[in-house]
């Protein structure tokens, strides 16, 4: 018995470790088959990333109707403008007999479980177990890095986007360019709106004025200038699966994406990317390869 025991103590963390790395690797090749259908998407819009949420078909139109697409579903996200082989990211179909094809969005009375729980899987990570999370559209697995590929917010000009559409030429460094990764959302350890995926440091340079999610997503008791914020979620021990635009998926750490850790090992949102005494850097989110604010104070800084 003293020797089966022994036998179990060893083996069980072993198997429990083979578990989450096999989780790990099926996350991996989703990454990389998400990547692939923004490939496609680019291929079938003129070379333009997806906007991370698109409320209206025209920036200069005041009174121009949200947008719905051709599923009906209003202001859609990302993954509804990707073409997988698993059909659209939530099935239309008991949404629109409910509501006799008219526009829908995330909390229509009566459909609101249907609204935002995607049925595909395609979206979804086995890592993410926590089922108010794992399938929510809004706050589930992967996110986008939507400030320098895609952000149709309009905080900086009331008449045009902040920062879409992005043409892929303007992507000089696709293998060094964050497309999607795992996605902590506002709030630790996974929150809300994590569809949205925020770089070290606020893309002013591409008019962003704010992280992804609002400060009301934030958990009570939580800082909300610390999570309103969604960085890379360490999803997979200690480490965040990540896709970059020329379609390659990797195993990385907060360190090597950039982002700045406080004492507890959290990501710490940086506003203002002039200030000399930040570490963090957006190498790999700008699709240049470079980040000129953190070269100018790496130069600054040299002897």
């Amino acid at each position: 018995m003293a020797i089966l025991a022994l036998l179990i103590g060893i083996l069980v963390p072993s198997l429990s470790a083979a578990r989450r790395q096999a989780k790990a690797n099926v996350c991996l090749s989703k990454m990389k088959g998400i990547a692939t259908a923004f490939a496609v998407y680019l291929n079938e819009n003129k070379d333009n990333f997806p906007p991370f949420r698109l409320k209206k078909l025209y920036p200069t139109a005041p009174d121009d109707p949200e947008y719905h697409n051709e599923y009906f579903a209003k202001s859609p996200r990302w993954q509804w403008f990707l073409e997988t082989e698993s059909g659209p990211v939530i099935d239309p179909r008991p949404i629109q007999r409910g509501n006799k094809f008219k526009p829908w969005g995330d909390v229509e009375t009566g459909l609101a479980r249907f609204t935002m729980t995607m049925t595909t899987d395609v979206f979804t990570c086995p890592a993410l177990d926590d089922e108010e999370y794992a399938k929510n559209i809004r706050n589930g697995a992967y996110g986008y890095n939507y400030q320098y590929l895609g952000n149709s917010r309009q905080q900086s000009d009331p008449n045009r986007w902040d920062n879409f559409s992005v043409p892929s030429h303007r992507i000089k460094a696709p293998a060094n360019t964050v497309l999607v990764a795992d996605s902590r959302g506002a709030g630790n350890p996974h929150g809300n709106h994590s569809y949205t995926l925020d770089p070290p440091r606020l893309a002013t340079e591409q008019n962003a004025k704010q992280f992804g999610p609002d400060a009301d997503m934030v958990r009570a008791g939580q800082d909300p200038d610390l999570y309103q914020f969604s960085p890379v979620e360490m999803r997979h021990r200690d480490f965040g699966n990540v896709a970059f635009v020329d379609a390659h998926a990797e195993a990385m750490k907060l360190e090597q994406l950039g982002y700045e850790l406080n004492e507890k090992g959290v990501p710490i949102p940086r506003l203002d990317p002039t200030d000399a005494t930040i570490k963090a850097t957006n190498r790999l989110w700008t699709g240049l390869g470079a980040d000129r604010f953190a070269d100018e104070r790496e130069r600054a800084q040299s002897p």
